[in-house]
């Protein structure tokens, strides 16, 4: 009953916010996960259209802005990000079907705004066939940067939903199930290709990078493994967590180097280095990485040659079928 209490409380703080002419953000889903999915909406953004309009004569003019946040990679920092905004939804259109039975306009609202949501986020429409689009669609992806975009994505979903079949979705069953029993790289496992002259390139920096900052992340990848279990908030504690501890270890370090004798000029370009390039810290950890997922899948490979063979076999198939699937056929 108390909750109920708050959530009165709630409901009418925003419909004073409205009636003031001041906007109020809601995540109408009141839930997450990491599919690339719209969950089902809650009602309550319809309760508070509809009683600051009602408790205004219907003339504040509300409008329900469908908004959409696409992500290239919802655990990583640092990826790709899509702000997309839908048709908007005038309230007073269901006046009329407010006034006859308010639990119907609800309902009525919520799937209006539903609608006007899906084309602003990757979408995909059935559950079931959702392991094969991970793997083919996701994990498959060389250009992380097109999953945060939904028109191209959602067309991708229509065109696999049409060559849809029931071995290609088994296939991606079994990748899964091999890959996450035993911490394998699915992107690795299927040689999605990234450019290397970028690489070749600035690998020495990279890797200075990954020395400068190798230690200040450990705390931040020990809370991660140990306390989070909820992943879909990877990316933001990461980026707390950073904003303190990377530059607190710079202080540390410069501190160090004062100490020692260092010129304080070059203790003041050791600073500014470090600042400037820890923006790079994610991509040199992913290089690195990547070789470790190597040597990882190359024992599973010694270890398991039976499972390598048939993780190998099945994307092999999900390669000819995302190229189907690409091309619209």
């Amino acid at each position: 009953m108390k909750n109920i209490q708050k959530n009165e409380q709630i409901f009418q703080t925003c419909i004073d916010k409205l009636a003031n002419k001041e906007a109020v953000l809601i995540f109408a889903e009141a839930n997450h996960d990491l599919k690339r999915r719209l969950r089902p909406l809650s009602k309550g953004f319809t309760r508070i259209a509809f009683d600051a309009e009602a408790q205004n004569n219907w003339n504040l003019d509300l409008y329900i802005q469908p908004v959409g946040v696409n992500y290239s990679d919802h655990r990583n920092s640092r990826n790709e990000v899509r702000v997309v905004y839908g048709d908007p939804i005038k309230v007073s259109d269901y006046q009329n079907a407010f006034k006859e039975d308010e639990r119907n306009a609800a309902n009525l609202l919520k799937n209006k705004t539903a609608d006007h949501l899906k084309p602003t986020i990757m979408h995909v429409t059935k559950l079931d066939q959702y392991p094969l689009v991970k793997v083919a669609l996701d994990e498959m992806e060389p250009d992380r940067r097109k999953l945060a975009n939904p028109v191209y994505m959602n067309e991708l979903v229509s065109n696999l939903e049409q060559n849809f079949d029931k071995k290609s979705l088994e296939s991606a069953e079994k990748v899964l199930e091999i890959a996450e029993k035993n911490k394998l790289s699915i992107r690795i496992l299927a040689n999605v290709k990234s450019p290397k002259w970028k690489l070749i390139l600035l690998f020495p920096i990279y890797l200075l990078v990954w020395l400068n900052n190798v230690i200040p992340y450990q705390p931040a990848r020990k809370i991660l493994k140990e306390k989070i279990k909820d992943h879909a908030f990877d990316a933001s504690i990461k980026f707390v967590l950073g904003l303190v501890l990377f530059p607190l270890f710079y202080l540390i370090i410069s501190t160090i180097l004062l100490i020692a004798g260092i010129p304080i000029i070059w203790v003041c370009a050791y600073f500014l280095f470090s600042l400037l390039t820890s923006v790079m810290f994610k991509r040199a950890n992913q290089v690195l990485r990547r070789n470790k997922e190597k040597r990882r899948i190359n024992r599973f490979k010694e270890q398991n040659p039976d499972k390598y063979q048939l993780i190998n076999a099945q994307l092999a198939k999900l390669s000819e079928f995302r190229a189907k699937v690409l091309s619209g056929e």
